[in-house]
């Protein structure tokens, strides 16, 4: 029988918001490790170290394109940032349509120098 501390554990840990009751869990944090393992540099072409492992396309809860390898792309924090603001309506800047962004130099990437490896 489920006591109510276990309830309220139960609520708590897979409330709405949660990284958690997202998909974020455990298997999604040794994916995340092993990606950027292999992908020490940020993939937009700034050469900065990247920190965050980034969908190309959103998953929007689908589990298969969530942990799709080939969806994944590593970038330093602050292009990571700036994708998701122009993709997702961050700074006052229109929700754009889901389709794979591919963030690169060219297109926009602006880093903190301090990150550059050498």
């Amino acid at each position: 029988m489920q006591t109510a501390a276990d309830r309220r554990r139960a609520y708590f840990r897979l409330r709405p918001g949660r990284t958690i009751a997202r998909g974020y869990d455990w298997h999604w944090k040794q994916l995340r490790k092993a990606y950027l393992a292999q992908h020490e540099l940020c993939e937009c072409g700034c050469g900065y170290i990247a920190a965050v492992v980034d969908h190309k396309i959103p998953h929007n809860g689908d589990a298969a394109l969530f942990r799709d390898w080939n969806n994944l792309q590593a970038l330093a924090k602050p292009c990571h940032d700036k994708k998701t603001a122009a993709r997702d309506g961050g700074f006052g800047n229109p929700i754009k349509p889901t389709g794979p962004v591919i963030y690169t130099v060219e297109n926009g990437a602006d880093v903190w120098p301090r990150l550059r490896r050498k």
